[in-house]
């Protein structure tokens, strides 16, 4: 836990290094102060999947614990979940983008095969 807290642990690093302009950012969470456009430009670059996995995975090396029971196992327990509701002809799953890639493993070791569902165009 130490470490994952630490100034200058590699999630925090990682962190910082996502950013554009990231030392104003950093700047401004030691300060506890960050304006809307910060945090708002904080929020996008975090939920983007690239960058969601990268700190996926600086958080299973820093903090293999914690992972496991804040990601890892809730991974499995989604995918079993899901893998119980073969009743129906159609299920759709919304989860936090940090699960996406975890629960998409999980099915396809459960032997699901992925689809790429199109989006038919909407003619106005």
């Amino acid at each position: 836990m130490k470490r994952l807290l630490s100034a200058d642990s590699d999630l925090e690093k990682s962190m910082t290094q996502l950013m554009p302009g990231g030392n104003v950012v950093q700047s401004s969470l030691e300060k506890g102060e960050m304006n809307k456009e910060q945090l708002t430009e904080f929020v996008e670059v975090v939920k983007a999947k690239e960058n969601v996995r990268l700190i996926m995975s600086n958080l299973k090396q820093v903090a293999p614990e914690i992972y496991g029971a804040m990601v890892a196992e809730r991974d499995t327990f989604m995918a079993n979940g899901l893998n119980g509701l073969n009743q129906f002809p159609k299920t759709v799953a919304v989860m936090g983008i940090a699960h996406v890639d975890g629960v998409e493993n999980n099915l396809r070791n459960m032997g699901w095969v992925p689809v790429v569902a199109g989006c038919p165009l909407v003619k106005t």
